[in-house]
């Protein structure tokens, strides 16, 4: 059994520490659409949160694009939570964990940034990546002028861009 094998089968422990190294861990193979499922889920844990601080912190100290997308794709599913008092709880320990992604940005030159990340994931085939990318991006400080907002259809046309900055001179269909 390889690693990978061996932490999706963590991910389903009954123990919350086991299910909390399966995040760290899986969080170097993010990117295949299989564990990027259980990273979500992982994310969104019902029984404790040691398994959604453990995944965060490891997907955004990661912090490129494959990384990012279940974080962002979590985030787009516990706000859109209604009445779901876990869900939200779990939406602000996502967003506190926004916090930790800016320090380390603000320590190290060498990363790409969570804000420009997150930009890049706007455009993303996935729904949930997409709102998940918008609304994280609406809550870091001072992006409103470092990114520019879109205007968004309900999908992607022919042809074409699913957004477009506010601004841009409007396209003919």
């Amino acid at each position: 059994m390889d690693i990978a094998e061996t932490l999706l089968r963590l991910a389903k422990s009954d123990d919350y520490q086991e299910r909390a190294r399966a995040g760290t861990g899986l969080s170097r193979f993010a990117g295949s659409e299989a564990i990027d499922q259980v990273l979500v889920g992982l994310l969104l844990d019902d029984d404790d949160t040691s398994p959604v601080q453990e995944t965060v912190e490891a997907l955004i100290k990661r912090g490129d694009s494959a990384a990012l997308r279940p974080f962002a794709a979590a985030w787009h599913v516990a706000h859109s939570a209604e009445d779901n008092t876990h869900l939200t709880e779990i939406g602000d320990y996502l967003y506190s964990a926004t916090s930790y992604g800016l320090w380390l940005d603000s320590t190290d030159p060498q990363r790409t940034g969570l804000q420009t990340v997150l930009t890049t994931l706007l455009d993303d085939q996935d729904q949930a990546v997409r709102k998940g990318a918008d609304g994280l991006l609406a809550t870091l400080p001072g992006v409103s002028q470092a990114v520019p907002q879109r205007i968004c259809g309900t999908g992607r046309r022919l042809g074409g861009s699913p957004c477009r900055a506010v601004g841009a001179e409007p396209e003919v269909f």
